[in-house]
């Protein structure tokens, strides 16, 4: 699929936006380790990148409603080889998939953008003993 490795290209061009600090810098390619193998629906932009010592989480928004983002992620997930292991709908109208690729854990949580149409949504990946991904 073309569309593979897409959230690092995205991490790349967040950071071509401004002049990095070197600690933003190391957060951006943690989480770009983390998430390798992953894919940012199209026509979204990052929104935020949090990491801590073994996850990392890159938030997105897209003005496709939230529906057809889950009902994509379902296939494009299926089609690069990941495993959707659980889905979850939370009080607040958050759905959350939880899918693997072998032993590499991935959730994405979706929701609603609050007072605009479309889906705001986060990929959040971590190492797990025996990952080769570092």
């Amino acid at each position: 699929m073309s569309r593979a490795l897409i959230i690092v290209l995205a991490i790349v061009v967040a950071a071509a936006c401004e002049r990095p600090s070197e600690r933003a810098a190391r957060e951006r390619q943690f989480a770009g380790r983390m998430l390798q193998g992953t894919l940012a629906h199209p026509q979204s932009v990052v929104v935020g990148i949090a990491t801590g010592t073994d996850a990392a989480e890159v938030s997105f928004s897209t003005p496709a409603p939230v529906g057809a983002v889950i009902v994509w992620y379902r296939e494009a997930l299926r089609i690069n080889g990941w495993e959707i292991k659980n889905e979850a709908r939370e009080a607040d109208g958050t759905t959350v998939l939880y899918a693997q690729n072998g032993n590499r854990p991935l959730w994405i949580r979706l929701r609603e953008t609050v007072g605009a149409p479309g889906t705001t949504y986060s990929l959040i990946g971590a190492q797990v003993e025996g990952d080769t991904i570092r």
